[in-house]
C-alpha cells in the first residue's frame, strides 16, 4: 500500500538528542512484539552550507561517538482532513541503538573535486533489556533474596520495570547463575528462562519503554471495532493439540509419587514427565499445581495484513473486536471474542531516495506493509521469545560451617529447617562474600556403613542449580590425616582437633604392615599397635 506518513523520529547520539522531521525518513522498519522491539531507521540531511546551501549537518559529529544511543519513533497516517489525524492512533515505540552507519552521497561538478551535499544515516535498534542484558553474563550468588532483587541489581538506568507477581518478588534461600559466553546464555535468556519456568508474563510497553512483569494477561480494557475495510487478508491460525499427559514424579525412595495431569487431547501412553527428588511432600504439591495452571496450547490466532493504516489502535497490546461490527462475516472462525495484538511488523520505504520535495516536512510519502498476529483475549498462553537454555549445574567451591565448641574445633553441625524439618549441612562461599548456603545433610562420598559428617571449614565442591544446592565432593584431607607417601599408609583420623582423636593408620614398616589405633585426650594416649611378631598394648600420660 502506499500513504503518507507522518512519522516522529528523535535519535540520542553522543549524549545530544537530534529531532529528524517525517520528511526526512528514508526507510523504516519495526518488528513489534508484547516482550519487545527491533527495528531500523534511515534519515537523510542536507550538508550543502558550505557550497552556497542553507543546511549544515549537525547530526554527523556525535553520530561517531561511542556513548549509548536511543531511538524513540512514532508513526501515523497523514491526512488532509487534520481531524482524522487527531483520532488515529500512533504505533510509538522506542529502543536502545545497536550499529550505525552512514553513507555520505557526493556531486562532482566538471574538474572539481567530490563535495557532499548530504548524507543517509541508518541505525538499528531493540529495546534495552535485549538491548543491554544479552551482553550480560554474570555468575552471581545470592541468598534469602528474589529474583526481582536480582533484575533491580542488574537493570542500570536504561531500564525500568514493575512487579505484580508474587514469585518473581519472593525471597528464596538462594539464586544462582553462571552465564558463560561460550555456552551462549546472557541474562535476557535467563530472566526469559524463569518466566516460562514459572509460569509468568513479560511485556514491553513500547509507548512508556518499561516492562512489566505479572502472574496473568490483564483481563480489562475495552476492544476496538476493527473494519473490514482496513483489512487486505485475514488467517485464521490453529496450533498443533499437545498429544502428551504431564506428570510430575519424586523418585524420594521413601515416598515415591507420580502426580498425573489431566489432558483431555492426550494420546495414549504419551506422557511429559517432570522429575523431582524431595522428601518435603509440599514441594511436589506446589510443583503439581505449577504444572496444572500452565496452559497446555495456545489458542486460536489471528493474521491480519492490513489494506490501509488502521484507525484503530494496532501496538501490541491493543485489543481488537474482529466481528460483524466492523463488517466481517458472522459466520468467521475469528469473531468468537475480542482478539489481543501481541506481534507487529511495519515496513515503510520513502518513494523518494534524497532530500527532496519533502526534506524538512513532518511527512513523506511511503510504500508501506504492515501485518499483525493477534491471540484470543482469553488465551493464558505467554509468547515469549526463543532464547538459549542456561545451563545448571554449576559448581563453586565452599568451607562447612559448624557452631559446636571451640572455633578451632573440626566438629560438625546439622541444622534442621524451620518449615520441612530437613536436615542441612551449611557452606560458605568465600567467592561470594561468604555468603552461606544451605545444602541437604546426606551422605555425599563412600558408603552408608560410614556416619563421617563433613567437619567445620573442610574445603567441598558444591554443586548449584538455579534455586538449590548439593555437597558434590571433599577437596582437601583434614588437617593431621595424610601420611608420607614412603611409607604407603592408609588413615582413618577421627575427632575434633590434633588434641583430641582417635587415629586408625596401617602403613608398612620394611614392606612389613603395621597397624595402629591411637586415642589422644590431652596428655593421655591409649594406643593398640600391631606388627611382625609383635603386639603392644600402651596406656600413658605424656609429661610436659
Amino acid at each position: 500500500m502506499k500513504e503518507r506518513l507522518a512519522i516522529t523520529l528523535s535519535v540520542k547520539v553522543g549524549g545530544v538528542t537530534h529531532e529528524v522531521p517525517g520528511g526526512d525518513v528514508r526507510a523504516l522498519s519495526l518488528e513489534m512484539t508484547s516482550h519487545g522491539v527491533s527495528g531500523s531507521v534511515s534519515f537523510v540531511v542536507q550538508d550543502d552550507q558550505a557550497h552556497g546551501g542553507k543546511y549544515k549537518d549537525e547530526v554527523l559529529a556525535d553520530f561517531q561517538k561511542p556513548d549509548l544511543g536511543e531511538v524513540e519513533v512514532s508513526v501515523k497516517p497523514s491526512h488532509w482532513d487534520t481531524s482524522l489525524e487527531k483520532s488515529t492512533p500512533a504505533i510509538a515505540t522506542r529502543g536502545l541503538i545497536l550499529d550505525k552507519r552512514v553513507t555520505e552521497h557526493t556531486y562532482v561538478r566538471g574538474f572539481d573535486a567530490a563535495v557532499v551535499l548530504f548524507r543517509t544515516y541508518t541505525v538499528t535498534f531493540v529495546d534495552a533489556a535485549r538491548g543491554l542484558w544479552r551482553q550480560h553474563f554474570p555468575c552471581n550468588l545470592v541468598v534469602t533474596k528474589s529474583f526481582k532483587d536480582v533484575i533491580e541489581a542488574y537493570k542500570g538506568s536504561a531500564i525500568t520495570a514493575t512487579y505484580s507477581w508474587d514469585v518473581i518478588s519472593t525471597a528464596r534461600p538462594l539464586i544462582f547463575f553462571h552465564l558463560d559466553p561460550d555456552r551462549g546464555a546472557s541474562f535476557y535468556d535467563l530472566l526469559v528462562w524463569f518466566v516460562r519456568e514459572q509460569n509468568g508474563v513479560f511485556t514491553f510497553d513500547h509507548a512508556e519503554g518499561t516492562y512489566s512483569f505479572a502472574d496473568a494477561k490483564p483481563a480489562d480494557g475495552t476492544a476496538a471495532t476493527l473494519s473490514r475495510d482496513e483489512v487486505m487478508g485475514l488467517t485464521s491460525e490453529l496450533p498443533p493439540t499437545p498429544r502428551w499427559q504431564p506428570r510430575v514424579l519424586n523418585t524420594y525412595a521413601e515416598a515415591p509419587k507420580t502426580e498425573p495431569i489431566e489432558n483431555a487431547q492426550a494420546a495414549t501412553s504419551i506422557t511429559r514427565d517432570v522429575l523431582l527428588r524431595t522428601p518435603v511432600a509440599g514441594e511436589v504439591d506446589a510443583r503439581v499445581t505449577l504444572e496444572k495452571a500452565r496452559p497446555l496450547a495456545p489458542l486460536r490466532e489471528v493474521i491480519l495484513e492490513f489494506r490501509c493504516m488502521p484507525t484503530v489502535a494496532v501496538a501490541p497490546g491493543s485489543l481488537l473486536d474482529v466481528s460483524s461490527k466492523g463488517g466481517f462475516s458472522e459466520d468467521l472462525i475469528a469473531s468468537t471474542e475480542p482478539f489481543r495484538v501481541y506481534s507487529l511488523e511495519l515496513a515503510a520505504e520513502a518513494l523518494k531516495g534524497g532530500p527532496e520535495i519533502d526534506y524538512g516536512d513532518v511527512a513523506a510519502d511511503f510504500e508501506v506493509s504492515l501485518a499483525a498476529r493477534l491471540e484470543q483475549k482469553s488465551d493464558k498462553a505467554v509468547r515469549l521469545p526463543a532464547i538459549t537454555e542456561p545451563r545448571f549445574p554449576g559448581y563453586l567451591e565452599g568451607k562447612v560451617v559448624s557452631e559446636q565448641w571451640e572455633d578451632t574445633d573440626l566438629t560438625y553441625n546439622i541444622y534442621q529447617d524451620a518449615d520441612t524439618s530437613v536436615d542441612q549441612y551449611k557452606v560458605k562461599i568465600p567467592i561470594f562474600e561468604n555468603q552461606i548456603i544451605t545444602c541437604p545433610f546426606d551422605p555425599y562420598q563412600g558408603s552408608g556403613n560410614f556416619y563421617i559428617p563433613a567437619y567445620r571449614d573442610a574445603r567441598v565442591l558444591v554443586e548449584l542449580y538455579f534455586d538449590r544446592a548439593n555437597i558434590a565432593r571433599l577437596l582437601d584431607w583434614r588437617p593431621g590425616a595424610r601420611v608420607p607417601m614412603e611409607g604407603q599408609g592408609e588413615h582413618l583420623l577421627l575427632g575434633v582437633s590434633d588434641k583430641s582423636n582417635t587415629s586408625i593408620l596401617h602403613d608398612y614398616e620394611d614392606k612389613k604392615p603395621v597397624l595402629q589405633i591411637k586415642r589422644t585426650n590431652e596428655k593421655d594416649t591409649a594406643m593398640v599397635r600391631i606388627e611382625e611378631g609383635k603386639l603392644t598394648i600402651q596406656v600413658k600420660e605424656n609429661q610436659g
